[in-house]
């Protein structure tokens, strides 16, 4: 076929400066080099009305709602967890674009709604799960097992899903995340410290992680404090570039805790759009005066209001040490970013972080032990707090020069093993594997009929002909979905899944429901619901002015 292959990659909005916004701009920027593809974005947490939309050079599909949004469509939005993620809009970008290929990056509940989607057996699916664990739960493999070909952040992924499907999963290899250009080693780190205003003689241990439950922020805490009264070093400050409030730990409470709060830093940036002066200073609450404006506008870092490459790469030549204490990573890419400044590493010895150590020549933080998280079943890992405390009095004691080798030699072992072209040429041999869709084949639409049932019959064996009369691939009856009925079915209850889609209980939305009646009508009103919106999605396929008004607007 002479067109260009299609690609359309569900991602974070390029301009945000989140690490998925980070990883799909870096990756798409090369494929764009190319003029191989006609390329698309379907930008979540990006909406028709941001300015910053203007700045992305392929064609883009917002998530959310804006301005010209009807109150019908928002009532749409609101009413499905997932569809913060995209899947409102997956379909409909899917008939405007047509892709060849689809790519998803993120966390198995973010993404699985591609697994549901009415013309998943038209497109080719590329898929890189964030994973961060294991084990790996049962739902995430079977759905793993549906992508034409998986890729992994790290290599340690790639070992866990492949020994955990025993082979059943299409995994091809790594694509690691890099840093882009921006981030370079600053030859004269004293000159950098006095530009960001602190005496050239201080040491600063950094971090750049979001405020989250897993990056853990009272170990990192503890340990420093731990350092600071064991070695009496009074020239060490640790720089969290982070944020505050999300969805984490409570840092006036962390640093009153152990008695830290002169000796740690944070990053505030300026929300008035005509400063945007960023800061480092002691912790300031949730918001502050600006320094600079002299506006109460002034928050820690956030998705929303973040810093540009240039920036952070500035902060990054801050550090002397970069840390990542976390209990788990898909990968955890400021670590790659602080090894391009230069920046030697510590990071949790598990999970992708593995990677790193093995890379970049890391120090390890050991692992004491392991505990299973009820959520998803996943082994979290929990570090040494006494490991953390000997890597800063290993480092500290160090000369100059011995600490600026490491500094040479983390950052050519950063060029050696990492580097966005290498990440991009992976997709790009993937999806030059793959054929091309097509959009006009004849669609697949079952008439809503109703399943005869007596009560003496197995929940198997009514399930199996509610497969046969409503799922448009029957031998679905063997996915984990199918099994998750039939344990309700036998349990009599279930617990309402808030996404929309059935059998994703380990999602932050599931866990908040609670159980409910479960009966084979209430099988038979999922599967025909399913039913009705795939009849709906191959009619429009097929016969577009078919769209609702609304629709048709949103693809012009």
């Amino acid at each position: 076929m002479s067109r260009k292959k299609r690609v359309l990659f569900l991602t974070e909005a390029a301009y945000l400066s989140t690490g998925y916004a980070t990883y799909s701009r870096n990756v798409l920027n090369h494929m764009k080099s190319t003029g191989k593809y006609e390329l698309a974005e379907l930008s979540v947490y990006g909406s028709a009305d941001d300015p910053r939309r203007e700045s992305i050079p392929w064609k883009n599909y917002p998530v959310l709602p804006d301005s010209t949004t009807s109150e019908e469509e928002k009532k749409i939005y609101n009413s499905n967890g997932s569809n913060v993620f995209g899947s409102w809009r997956f379909e409909r970008a899917c008939l405007d674009f047509k892709p060849d290929v689809v790519l998803t990056i993120r966390d198995f509940w973010m993404d699985s709604f591609v697994y549901e989607s009415p013309f998943r057996r038209i497109f080719k699916w590329i898929w890189m799960p964030t994973v961060d664990a294991a084990p790996q739960n049962e739902e995430w493999i079977h759905q793993f097992a549906d992508a034409d070909a998986v890729l992994t952040y790290s290599d340690w992924a790639k070992e866990v899903i492949d020994a955990q499907s025993g082979g059943g999963v299409k995994t091809i290899c790594s694509a690691s995340p890099s840093a882009s250009e921006e981030f370079a080693m600053i030859t004269d780190k004293a000159a950098a410290k006095t530009n960001m205003g602190f005496p050239a003689d201080y040491k600063i241990i950094g971090t750049v992680m979001r405020n989250q439950r897993r990056k853990l922020f009272p170990v990192l805490f503890e340990a420093f404090s731990k350092y600071l009264h064991k070695s009496g070093d009074t020239k060490t400050y640790l720089h969290c570039h982070t944020s505050y409030p999300d969805g984490g730990w409570d840092f006036g409470e962390l640093l009153h805790q152990n008695n830290i709060s002169s000796r740690v830093f944070f990053t505030y940036v300026c929300g008035n759009p005509e400063c945007q002066a960023v800061e480092i200073c002691k912790f300031n609450d949730v918001r502050k005066s600006c320094t600079n404006c002299k506006q109460f506008t002034s928050t820690q870092t956030h998705v929303n209001n973040g810093v540009s490459d240039e920036v952070l790469s500035s902060i990054y030549n801050l550090h002397d040490l970069y840390v990542q204490c976390a209990n788990c990573e898909g990968f955890g890419l400021p670590q790659v970013e602080a090894a391009a400044c230069g920046v030697p590493v510590a990071c949790t010895n598990y999970s992708a972080m593995e990677d790193v150590v093995n890379n970049l020549g890391a120090y390890p933080i050991e692992v004491q032990g392991l505990y299973k998280e009820l959520e998803t079943g996943c082994e979290r890992a929990v570090p040494s707090v006494d490991s953390l405390v000997k890597i800063f009095e290993d480092f500290f004691s160090k000369s100059f020069v011995e600490t600026n080798n490491m500094r040479i030699k983390t950052r050519e072992l950063f060029e050696k093993n990492y580097g966005w072209d290498k990440t991009a040429k992976v997709w790009m041999d993937v999806i030059d594997s793959m054929e091309y869709a097509d959009w006009d084949v004849s669609p697949i639409i079952k008439p809503d009929v109703s399943v005869p049932t007596n009560e003496q019959e197995a929940n198997v064996d009514f399930l199996r002909k509610c497969a046969n009369a409503y799922l448009i691939d029957p031998e679905r009856i063997h996915s984990h979905v199918m099994r998750v009925f039939l344990r309700d079915l036998n349990a009599g209850s279930f617990k309402p899944p808030a996404d929309g889609f059935w059998g994703n209980e380990f999602s932050p939305f599931t866990n908040r429901t609670q159980n409910v009646p479960f009966t084979r009508d209430k099988v038979v009103e999922i599967l025909k619901n399913k039913l009705n919106t795939s009849n709906a999605w191959e009619q429009a396929r097929t016969n577009p002015h078919v769209l609702t008004d609304t629709e048709a607007k949103w693809l012009k």
